[in-house]
């Protein structure tokens, strides 16, 4: 038969209690913590979208229809070896536009997101929510496939931008309304840069993976 308990085992009992509730406790606090950075930064840019429509803003015409390209390079081109580069770094257009955006791309490196960066491996702002690759329409870009994004998150606007062949180019062609005016900031969310977590380098440096999208009157 077995022998009641004595001061030392109800001691180590609640002890042990103690500890794992403080343990289940912190998972909790740390899985909420994640979520809600998570929804924080996926809240940004759908918030974006839902602001476009206000007293600066117009009647789009769908008549007007203007065509902006960009490229990005990578670091063996411009010889800077490691560091991609998107040309045509700042453009502008009126509010009322319908824009379509040209981008072609000649990096084969990829650049996985991470943590509440994932959110940006789907198309965001565009007219029917897609985007062309090579011709072909898609609302999402598989993130062991992604080398680069095109996010403007004042405008609600994110293009993923797939891996281009070994030798050879992509192209991501995208149709969007311009109905906010100011001046915003895009931005790529993908780590494609140097130094700790792959975001310094051309990452935080404008004109490379940083730039401007002017939205006139």
């Amino acid at each position: 038969m077995r022998s009641p308990a004595g001061p030392k085992e109800h001691r180590a009992g609640r002890h042990a209690l103690v500890v794992g509730t403080v343990i289940l406790l912190t998972l909790f606090v740390s899985l909420a913590a994640g979520v809600a950075v998570a929804s924080g930064v996926a809240g940004a840019i759908r918030a974006a979208a839902t602001q476009l429509v206000g007293t600066k803003s117009k009647p789009v015409d769908p008549r007007t229809t203007v065509h902006e390209s960009m490229v990005i390079e990578t670091g063996k081109m411009d010889g800077d070896p490691g560091w991609p580069r998107y040309t045509n770094s700042s453009w502008s257009v009126q509010a009322g536009d319908t824009v379509v955006l040209r981008i072609t791309s000649y990096d084969d490196g990829t650049a996985p997101l991470m943590g509440a960066q994932m959110m940006f491996d789907r198309v965001e702002g565009t007219l029917g929510g897609i985007e062309f690759i090579d011709g072909r329409a898609t609302s999402l870009v598989s993130n062991d496939n992604i080398s680069h994004t095109f996010t403007v998150v004042g405008l609600g606007l994110n293009l993923p931008i797939p891996v281009a062949p070994t030798g050879g180019s992509v192209t991501v062609v995208a149709r969007f309304q311009a109905k906010r005016t100011g001046n915003f900031v895009w931005q790529c969310y993908a780590p494609c840069g140097s130094g700790p977590n792959s975001m310094g380098g051309a990452m935080a440096r404008l004109g490379w993976m940083e730039g401007t999208v002017s939205v006139t009157t």
